[in-house]
């Protein structure tokens, strides 16, 4: 029987050990589910790592944050032995491409030595052959031609609006796309044409037309010269650099590191094995070098089942031969439509390795299969990746996997995280809407981003923007403020004994704010083990939080420390928890050290760390001094103590809280955080400023305008130039009584016109006597 025809089955694990009461949202059922690990405590977990061959951008971010948090729930939280496993994939079609292009273009723009006709002709031609190859339908329903020569681009622009006409931004999402790489590289063109008239025709002006026309250029170079790349190490080396470019930036994101990292490269021999496998299960054929799955053999089959997660989308061409990459659009030998590569035959100009079929390299969706495998086994606990992963890739994952093993249930529990959307637009490098983690991280902090996730459902769409990163940002900040004020309380409760305090008359507050804060655990614990539902968690912490700040304006007299500390280290639990502090020990308050280096540093540097407040009091004691000696006033003194609780130790970290009872309470905070808080404020205010001055130029041109108004005679105001093209008579007075046709005005345009003419003559008559006046 075909599984077309009924649904996937799923097996729900059992497990004797104790289980913490956990459901998860598993992509298998769509629904919420116990989760059970195979064995024990102890949890498997594949994650689908990045395709290196560009920068990470906050596509990579909101999926490695995201699950960077739920496995910190799991092992910090819920007490899981996790075992996570994630791959990077070093063998692609994308890192294929983009080393050979990387590889030509450097190769071209070393032999070019300055700008010439030859160098535009090529960069002309590549410009042509890329409108045809990318937009070229669009190009004959426009013109009724393709394009033939790069002159004829502006007559295509217009027809289409210049990319705004609706049925081109609706023929294919990446139109808009490439109807701006044309656009930049025939500015570019033109520019350079521009250069050579002049006589400006150097290695720099040769330079920016190439940088102008890369995407255009670096294409047109593959088409012709790509076959001839040989060297494997042009592979190897683009995809290592991107690696470690990823990863410093999972490292800046504070992305814990996977216990196990693979490389796809590292895998070929036990790659060739488990194809070879599913090729013994009847799974699997050669053709023609290559080697695909069979899905009509495997699905129905055995108690088998295709396309687990998106059954709707089986047979979907489209998505599958985005599956099967740019360069297996040509595979030759494949009996069905539906089925794709687990071993592509190597064309000229592609990486190659050994196997019973012939030089080849691994397809896509097998890579994960064995090394996942390899490390965890023929049955995983939990797989992670991306939504947009689910079908084909996750798909034919378990599939293969299956096939394999001859087993039903490969993964236990599959978990999608939500698109990310940017300004409303759903992101994607192929659309080249992304924003890169380094772009962001340049404006925000890596807290700051995490707060963001922590407040989206994992398995929804997020959208980022600048509205909601300041929604963020104020979240830290009131977390910021609490853990200060707490800090600083509890430093001074210990620096001043309970017993030269005055006694409180009633614990009521007290035990009000207790049984606040277990209602906030239970709260918290309940949303953790609902599918880690982090923004219920977090509303739940927020509202302790301003709960106890209601309870801190009490006053300092009127408080217990204890209980506040016992909210503050609640917090920062949760908070080390969701990745948000850092090295914090257990029971210290507030996000712990900026950087690793800083907590690994300590106190061991005292010059480093007590010299520049050292020198801030020396600067000051000075000044007091020399104001003192001068015989200076006390609002002097004054000036000199607020610069000083301002400017110079909140550069430090050191935030001076001045207080109703005649006592400042200290505060140590971030100075960059205080820093960037600063700089908002100075930015708001110079705002504001702006807004203020630009109102009182308004003002004064309105006032200006009055003036010169006032200096006109009220019989002439209607005898203007621009008034004899509507008026045709006037009275004794001045005010018209025919229009330009000669027809007369109405009674209501006259009492109108005669008004004008009272107020005119009131501003005259003013002017005049101000004139006498002076």
């Amino acid at each position: 029987m075909s599984s077309s025809s009924k649904a996937s089955p799923w097996i729900q694990p059992e497990s004797a050990h104790p289980q913490t009461g956990l459901k998860v949202l598993n992509s298998l059922t769509k629904s919420k589910v116990p989760f059970v690990p195979r064995e024990g405590n102890y949890v498997s977990w594949y994650g689908c790592g990045p395709t290196v061959y560009d920068s990470a951008h906050m596509g990579h971010a909101c999926n490695y944050v995201t699950f960077d948090i739920i496995r910190r729930i799991m092992e910090d939280y819920l007490g899981y032995d996790m075992n996570v496993v994630m791959n990077i994939t070093d063998i692609d079609d994308k890192v294929i491409l983009r080393a050979r292009q990387k590889h030509l273009l450097k190769e071209y723009s070393a032999k070019i030595e300055g700008l010439s006709e030859q160098l535009v002709g090529e960069v002309s031609l590549a410009f042509v052959e890329f409108i045809n190859k990318q937009v070229g339908e669009f190009v004959e329903i426009k013109l009724g031609r393709k394009l033939t020569s790069e002159s004829e681009w502006k007559e295509f622009a217009t027809a289409i609006d210049f990319g705004k006409d609706p049925a081109f931004v609706a023929s294919d999402l990446k139109a808009p796309m490439h109807y701006n790489t044309a656009k930049t590289t025939f500015e570019a063109l033109a520019v350079a044409r521009m250069k050579l008239k002049s006589g400006q025709a150097g290695k720099t002006e040769a330079s920016a037309l190439i940088a102008g026309a890369e995407d255009v250029l670096s294409q047109w170079l593959d088409r012709k010269y790509g076959t001839d790349v040989t060297d494997q190490r042009i592979f190897q080396d683009l995809a290592s650099y991107w690696e470690k470019e990823f990863l410093d930036d999972m490292d800046a994101l504070n992305v814990r590191r996977p216990h196990v990292m693979t490389r796809v490269s590292e895998f070929i021999s036990e790659i060739v094995q488990f194809i070879q496998r599913i090729i013994d299960n009847g799974y699997a054929y050669e053709a023609d070098g290559s080697v695909y799955f069979s899905v009509k053999e495997f699905d129905g089959k055995n108690g088998h089942f295709y396309a687990k997660l998106r059954p709707s989308a089986k047979g979907n061409t489209k998505l599958l031969a985005d599956g099967e990459g740019s360069l297996g659009k040509e595979a030759l030998g494949k009996r069905d439509q539906g089925d794709f590569a687990l071993w592509k035959r190597s064309k000229p100009g592609e990486p190659r390795w050994a196997s019973p079929w012939g030089e080849g390299r691994p397809g896509w969706h097998i890579e994960c299969s064995v090394m996942a495998s390899e490390i965890l086994g023929q049955q995983i606990d939990i797989h992670t990746g991306g939504v947009d992963l689910e079908f084909p890739h996750h798909d034919n994952e378990m599939s293969q996997s299956e096939a394999c093993f001859e087993n039903h249930q490969w993964v236990n529990y599959f978990m999608h995280s939500g698109h990310l959307h940017i300004e409303g637009q759903k992101m994607s490098k192929s659309l080249k809407n992304f924003i890169t983690i380094k772009e962001v991280l340049k404006k925000y902090t890596a807290r700051q981003i995490r707060m963001l996730f922590l407040f989206s459902q994992w398995s929804a769409p997020l959208y980022f923007d600048s509205e909601s990163m300041e929604e963020a940002v104020a979240v830290e900040k009131l977390l910021s403020n609490f853990f200060t004020n707490a800090t600083a309380i509890l430093r001074d409760a210990r620096e001043r004994p309970a017993e030269k305090e005055p006694r409180r008359r009633t614990l009521a507050p007290e035990l009000e704010l207790l049984e606040a804060l277990k209602d906030t655990q239970a709260q918290v614990h309940q949303a953790l083990l609902d599918s880690f539902d982090t923004p219920t968690a977090m509303r739940a912490i927020q509202d302790i939080v301003s709960r106890t700040n209601i309870y801190l304006q009490r006053g300092r007299d009127r408080i217990d420390p204890q209980v506040i500390q016992a909210v503050a280290e609640y917090v920062t639990r949760i908070m080390r928890v969701f990745g948000m502090a850092n090295g914090s020990p257990a029971h210290a308050v507030g996000w712990g050290p900026s950087s690793s280096s800083e907590s690994s540093q300590g106190a061991a540097d005292r010059e480093s760390t007590l010299l520049p407040v050292a020198r801030v009091l020396s600067d000051f004691r000075d000044a007091v001094r020399e104001l003192a000696l001068s015989g200076g006033d006390k609002q002097s003194l004054l000036k000199l103590c607020d610069k000083l609780r301002d400017q110079d130790l909140p550069s430090l970290g050191i935030v001076i809280d001045d207080h109703g009872d005649g006592r400042a309470l200290v505060k140590i905070a971030d100075p960059e955080e205080l820093q960037r808080e600063r700089e908002r404020q100075e930015a708001k205010a110079a705002e504001l400023l702006e807004i203020k001055q630009r109102k009182a130029q308004e003002a004064e041109e309105k006032r200006q305008a009055r003036i010169a108004k006032s200096k006109q005679p009220p019989q002439e105001m209607f005898r203007t130039p621009e008034m004899r093209e509507l008026y045709s008579e006037w009275d004794e007075r001045g005010i018209p009584t025919k229009d330009k046709a000669g027809e007369e005005l109405t009674k209501s345009k006259l009492k109108k016109l005669a008004k004008e003419y009272e107020a005119q003559k009131k501003l005259y008559e003013k002017y005049i006597q101000s004139q006498e006046a002076s």
